[in-house]
């Protein structure tokens, strides 16, 4: 379902940066379009804020005065393709610099489609993969308007999403990715007849029982341009989809539900004013577009050097060297001029040696110098190299587990992490969603991965938050622990104040998406303070960093005691909140491994 507000104005800023490159200005672009005046002093201001979503009108609007202001071929195409060059996509940018290569663009590409509209969905068919036969890395896209919107209203995105995705691997340094679009959802004679960029060319589309026709715009005959098909599915990883591969006879009973199968195939090209109208071979009417993406493969040099590119501002070696070898020819060509001077006056012959011996020897001691400054630069570099990809490495172990300001700070060497097995005095946390297994019996498994990736992350924000260490996620239940790495008094205020504001989530915001689906959210936790072990355990080959030890049972068995909504904590954790938090005694429970029972408590979230 597409809201009114369908279009994020990151689209629109990356519109009106190409048009600002290419013009100077973005004059008239947002002239008379409608904007909340009561809350922007002007439409620029609100048009360029990318946190900010518009509608398709004004984004279809401002894109086709974009395209007469500028005036240029392929306008939609490369205005996509200038992303990357122009960082125009705001903040999505800075993903580039935890991004270790163009597979990580690709791979989150629907994520990043939900960015920047809401009227279409992006599935990746076929993840990045090295294509043998082309010696490329290859990608195939799904991307399926939502039912309630037309997609003729945003023929004008198709160039422009595949110009975005084609900048891609430049972001490291690669040529442009090369992209094809086999199919196509468009009816097209609505399209050549409707579409204000063909209506100038009449070209009077039609269908004649199963052929399309057309005026042909250079001889001004009509011709034979397409003709219904109906399309074959092919198994890519488990997945049946259209790819374009059609059969021109009608499918029998294994051959799928004509209605949803059948399409229209071009079978010749189509050509005005040198503009390719109609591409021999693209399928229109089909369920879906299907885009095609190869792009060459990042060396695994380039993909360590790239943190390292995209922070640097400075100069590098290899442009010394350039300035150098250009400072050795503007010499060369001095003693050349020397030479001839000292054909021209023998006279001077003697003199003018000496004085060539004496550059000579000025020019040598320079190069000798030069040549010592750049090794030691090289030892620098590399030892910088080095010490950087050890810190990426250490960096990436630790978000797994911490806050960024807790990983600041083990980085800035004031805190150990990783070293051997400890005891300490820590607070562990267990959360849970209650009934969880019928959920995933009532959903479909991309409902179901939508709504559970939306309540990590907003219990993973919380956890950080608080400065909590998040050990594991097991399917829907989380592990925290508190006092390590970093070592904290109040581990065990932290963790109760956690929970409470997980629970005010999961109540909020949350509970509201759950019922969209007819769904209840309740989550119960369970909370215990005392003595346990930390450390890395595993091999070599797979190590994981976790608390084990008798206190941390009893935190998993309140967390299996606590109902939906509810928080249970231990008494030693309650002798350690009972003057902050309010309370109410539940009673006693065994645990496995624990001689006397558990006295347990609920925490009452206001």
């Amino acid at each position: 379902m597409s809201r009114l507000d369908c279009v994020s104005n990151r689209s629109i800023k990356v519109i009106a940066t190409y048009v600002h490159s290419k013009l100077g200005s973005y004059q008239f672009l947002f002239d008379g379009l409608t904007y909340p005046a009561n809350e922007y002093p002007s439409p620029q201001d609100f048009f360029l804020n990318e946190d900010e979503w518009t509608t398709h009108e004004n984004f279809e609007q401002i894109f086709r005065r974009g395209k007469k202001l500028v005036d240029e071929p392929d306008f939609f195409f490369r205005c996509g393709a200038s992303t990357a060059r122009l960082r125009s996509w705001g903040r999505l940018h800075y993903f580039a610099r935890v991004f270790g290569s163009p597979n990580d663009g690709f791979k989150r590409l629907p994520f990043f489609n939900k960015t920047f509209n809401d009227t279409k969905d992006m599935e990746l068919i076929l993840p990045p993969t090295y294509d043998r036969s082309l010696r490329k890395m290859r990608v195939l896209l799904k991307i399926q308007f939502h039912s309630d919107f037309d997609p003729h209203k945003d023929y004008v995105g198709d160039p422009f999403m595949r110009g975005i995705l084609s900048s891609i691997p430049t972001i490291w340094g690669l040529p442009p990715a090369a992209i094809t679009q086999p199919l196509s959802p468009y009816n097209p004679v609505t399209l050549l007849n409707y579409e204000p960029d063909f209506v100038p060319f009449g070209l009077d589309a039609k269908m004649e029982e199963r052929c399309m026709t057309l005026r042909d715009p250079a001889q001004g005959q009509r011709i034979t341009v397409g003709q219904k098909i109906y399309l074959v599915p092919e198994e890519v990883n488990g997945q049946k989809v259209f790819l374009g591969k059609y059969s021109k006879s009608k499918p029998g009973s294994h051959g799928g539900t004509n209605d949803k199968t059948e399409a229209i195939v071009i079978t010749e090209d189509v050509i005005a004013d040198d503009q390719i109208i109609l591409r021999k071979g693209h399928i229109f009417m089909a369920p879906y577009s299907v885009l095609d993406v190869t792009y060459e493969r990042l060396s695994v040099f380039r993909q360590l050097a790239q943190p390292f590119k995209i922070r640097d501002t400075h100069h590098d070696s290899g442009t010394e060297l350039i300035e150098m070898i250009n400072q050795l020819r503007e010499s060369i060509r001095a003693k050349n001029e020397a030479y001839l001077s000292l054909e021209k006056a023998k006279a001077k012959l003697d003199e003018y040696r000496r004085e060539l011996e004496h550059k000579v020897e000025e020019r040598t001691a320079e190069l000798r110098k030069a040549q010592q400054d750049l090794l030691r630069l090289n030892r620098d570099l590399e030892s910088k190299v080095e010490s950087q990809v050890i810190q990426l490495e250490k960096y990436k172990e630790l978000r797994r587990y911490l806050s960024p300001q807790l990983t600041e700070k083990i980085l800035a060497g004031e805190h150990d992490f990783g070293t051997g097995p400890q005891r300490k005095l820590m607070t562990v946390v267990f959360t849970d969603i209650r009934g969880f297994s019928s959920v995933t019996d009532r959903l479909e498994s991309e409902e179901l991965f939508q709504l559970l990736d939306r309540y990590l992350s907003e219990m993973i924000k919380v956890v950080h938050r608080h400065d909590g260490t998040l050990n594991k996620i097991v399917g829907d239940g989380l592990l925290i622990f508190f006092g390590d790495p970093i070592p904290m008094e109040d581990h065990a205020e932290r963790a109760v104040r956690m929970a409470i504001q997980m629970q005010e989530k999961v109540v909020g915001a949350l509970k509201e998406e759950w019922l969209q689906y007819g769904l209840e959210l309740g989550v119960g936790m369970g909370i215990n303070t005392g003595f346990m072990t930390i450390g890395n355990i595993g091999s070599d080959m797979h190590r994981d960093y976790t608390v084990i030890g008798n206190q941390v049972n009893v935190a998993a068995r309140l967390e299996s005691e606590a109902r939906a909504g509810q928080i249970l904590i231990s008494q030693r954790t309650y002798s350690r909140v009972k003057e902050i938090f309010e309370v109410e005694e539940v009673g006693e429970i065994k645990v496995k491994g624990i001689s006397n029972p558990v006295k347990t408590y609920s925490v009452i979230c206001s």
